[in-house]
């Protein structure tokens, strides 16, 4: 349990929110407040969750500038269509639909070329 509190306040600032966290943690934990068992069990859970999706790489995906296109509709990251891309939708490709850009689906910037992030709004692609 000391671990688990550990983990769940590594990111506070203020000594004083670890110190009542840390009381908390204990009072619920020692066995006096066993019904509140089920409470820390969950607000842990939950707080692991926040803190996974808080490590996950923030970014933007690519979708095709074509609105019939699939991949307008689903777009896609560019970990998966690679570098090597030049900026054009391969299902349209294809499709023999013509070369078609990707855009940055965060801003919708044109991506004519291999850049890793938008060259408008600065993110990165995922």
């Amino acid at each position: 349990m000391e671990m688990q509190c550990e983990l769940l306040i590594s990111s506070f600032n203020d000594p004083r929110t670890l110190a009542r966290v840390k009381e908390i943690v204990g009072h619920i934990s020692d066995g006096s407040s066993s019904h509140c068992a089920g409470m820390l069990k969950l607000g842990l859970k939950k707080a692991f969750e926040l803190k996974k999706q808080k490590r996950q790489p923030t970014g933007v995906l690519l979708r095709c500038a074509y609105t019939i296109c699939p991949w307008y509709g689903t777009p896609v990251a560019y970990s998966i269509i690679g570098a090597n891309v030049n900026g054009y939708c391969q299902v349209c490709l294809n499709l023999s639909r013509g070369s078609r850009y990707l855009q940055c689906v965060g801003c919708g910037h044109i991506r004519a070329g291999v850049y890793p992030s938008c060259q408008s709004c600065g993110k990165r692609f995922i």
